[in-house]
């Protein structure tokens, strides 16, 4: 449900370029099953709903992706700037009811008792990264990162879950030098035809 503004109660309905992220994020399989596609990088404007979706997906891999113990994060430079995503996705449980009967909220964590499944955000600014076992993590404002330490430790702490998932949203910025670039740049080129070391 939508959390505020005039639209505020009501179910979320998304517009055909959104049915279109989420069918290719969670629809697109391997053989195998799992998800063909481990991280994605969305760049949207300011005020297309892009911390509402984020909670969403959060959510999903939350309660409805069949992991068990899944341990999701938001991220960001600063633990505040996390908490925007989360706050988000903590609304979208209250006011479901099927949710608020399987998720205990606390300030900042949802957990569904009885397993070790958790829902919380981090920032850089914490220094209480270390030791994660993340299926899920939404980094937020990727182009304000003026390092990559934050998504290489969230990143390799993904190692041992099946299908994980990294969810990097941003809006544009202009630090042409840190994380957001260089996946831009990647992503770029991948979709150009070239791989990671530059052939065809």
């Amino acid at each position: 449900h939508h959390s505020k503004g005039e639209w505020a109660g009501q179910i979320i309905d998304l517009e055909p370029w959104q049915q279109f992220d989420f069918f290719v994020i969670f629809g697109w399989k391997r053989k195998d099953g799992t998800r063909r596609f481990r991280t994605v990088l969305d760049f949207e404007a300011r005020k297309n709903g892009k911390s509402t979706k984020a909670a969403g997906i959060g959510n999903y891999l939350f309660v409805g992706d069949g992991e068990p113990g899944a341990e999701i994060y938001t991220g960001a430079t600063k633990r505040m700037q996390a908490r925007i995503v989360h706050s988000e996705a903590v609304r979208m449980v209250q006011a479901s009811p099927l949710l608020k009967k399987r998720v205990s909220v606390y300030k900042d964590n949802l957990n569904i008792p009885g397993t070790a499944s958790k829902f919380e955000p981090l920032g850089a600014d914490d220094g209480t990264d270390d030791g994660l076992n993340p299926h899920g993590v939404i980094l937020d404002e990727v182009h304000a990162h003026k390092d990559r330490r934050l998504y290489d430790v969230l990143d390799t702490a993904m190692g041992a879950r099946r299908q994980p998932l990294m969810y990097l949203i941003s809006t544009a910025g202009f630090n042409k030098n840190g994380i957001c670039m260089e996946m831009y740049d990647y992503g770029r080129r991948l979709l150009e035809g070239f791989d990671a070391e530059g052939g065809t």
